[in-house]
């Protein structure tokens, strides 16, 4: 019956799953899954999860007409962000659930922080507005890797910029205002693990922390020392499941290996684990989508990070942009992977794609923004534009700049 949630899919079920029986490598080692795949444990899951929000709602904003407007508003976000569907899956990691990619688990200060700043956009209740939820924080120019997408390409192995009383400054600029997920990336952040561990130690709690990676340096002493020290997940790229492809994508002949190995890392720590995709032109495929789904399952993943491709950094005047047929392959890959009943227990796909072109970019510090290695904030890192320093004393009217510039492309939701 569940699997009726979903509107008919051409392309991907033409394509088939390997079966779960069948490794897809036998180099690929078979790691414990974390989303839960009952369908009687996820419905009671969702269901506590869902009376926690609740009771949230209720100590937040008290007075009847309030919580009131509060559902309204919420039921309209949610059909304007998943349309028809409801969130189904739920993964157990470390003693917390998680839903989304772009929400903290519960239960966690985290996740009651993001429910209060969700709320006080719809229904303010709190002096002031504090939107931004998520911030990428590029904190290294360094990178050994030489990969074909990269973003910061310009500014790579140059001379760094940000000391380590820089991290702690920014970070507890965005933890003062609210902002419940950090994301460490770089270069390749991991070159800069000593820092990283100083800024979690001292961090405030409140904040989820990540890191993406390539899996450089991600060995299992500092996945366990990242872990003690308050990191709470890492987004680890691999963007093909054929280990010479990935290879030749990153530049490095064991890029892959590293990779793999870091998710091993990564899960016995008992960290979340998302495997980040650049879906390219060369990749956008059903069989390969199907594939490397059925990759990240055998590694017990909770997350599938897709990207697309943007003519910035690397791939400046270059023509990288999808096609109108893989971009709806990937939302058919992304629908069919989160709401098919015959996939409950795979990977959650987060494809953001997929929601920005139907209510909006929430970047330019709208709920999310990108701070670059020299400290300066921008939409995202795909929408650059130098709009002030998140180091600055006037750090609140650098954020209304970056608001103002907005994003390009796809202008600002409303909600």
């Amino acid at each position: 019956m569940e699997s009726t949630l979903i509107p008919e899919l051409n392309f991907l079920d033409a394509v088939p799953a390997p079966a779960a029986t069948a490794p897809l490598s036998v180099d690929l080692p078979n790691l414990p899954p974390t989303v839960v795949a009952s369908s009687l444990r996820r419905a009671l899951l969702n269901g506590v999860i869902s009376l926690a929000e609740k009771k949230l709602v209720f100590q937040y904003l008290r007075t009847p007409a309030r919580i009131l407007r509060a559902a309204k508003q919420v039921q309209l976000l949610r059909t304007t962000y998943y349309g028809e569907y409801q969130v189904q899956k739920v993964a157990y990691v470390a003693g917390r659930y998680y839903q989304e990619f772009q929400k903290p688990g519960w239960p966690s200060a985290a996740f009651n922080s993001y429910i209060a700043t969700t709320l006080n956009r719809l229904v303010p209740f709190r002096p002031t507005q504090n939107a931004v939820q998520m911030v990428f924080l590029a904190i290294t120019k360094k990178c050994p890797l030489a990969c074909e997408h990269c973003f910061e390409w310009n500014a790579l192995n140059q001379r760094e910029k940000l000391s380590l009383a820089d991290l702690r400054t920014m970070v507890a600029n965005f933890q003062t205002r609210g902002v419940t997920q950090i994301f460490f990336s770089g270069g390749e952040p991991m070159v800069r693990i000593n820092d990283m561990l100083e800024v979690l130690r001292t961090a405030s709690s409140g904040t989820d922390f990540w890191v993406f990676t390539s899996g450089f340096n991600f060995t299992s002493a500092n996945a366990q020392h990242l872990r003690q020290a308050g990191l709470t997940g890492v987004s680890i790229s691999l963007d093909h499941h054929e280990p010479a492809r990935h290879n030749a994508f990153r530049g490095v002949a064991d890029a892959y290996e590293l990779a793999i190995q870091a998710v091993v890392n990564a899960k016995e720590a008992g960290l979340v684990v998302a495997l980040t995709l650049c879906a390219t032109q060369s990749f956008t495929t059903a069989a390969n989508l199907m594939a490397y789904a059925t990759m990240a399952k055998q590694l017990g993943v909770t997350f599938i990070h897709v990207l697309e491709p943007r003519a910035i950094g690397h791939y400046a005047q270059q023509e990288v942009d999808l096609t109108p047929a893989q971009t709806a392959l990937l939302d058919e890959f992304y629908l069919k992977l989160n709401y098919s009943g015959d996939y409950h227990g795979w990977p959650i796909v987060h494809y953001y794609g997929y929601h920005q072109r139907r209510m909006g970019c929430s970047g330019a510090a709208d709920r999310f923004l990108y701070v670059d290695t020299d400290g300066d904030m921008h939409a995202c890192p795909f929408c650059q534009k130098k709009s002030g320093s998140a180091l600055s004393a006037s750090f609140d009217d650098a954020l209304q700049v970056v608001r103002q510039s907005g994003c390009h492309q796809f202008p600002a939701s409303t909600m």
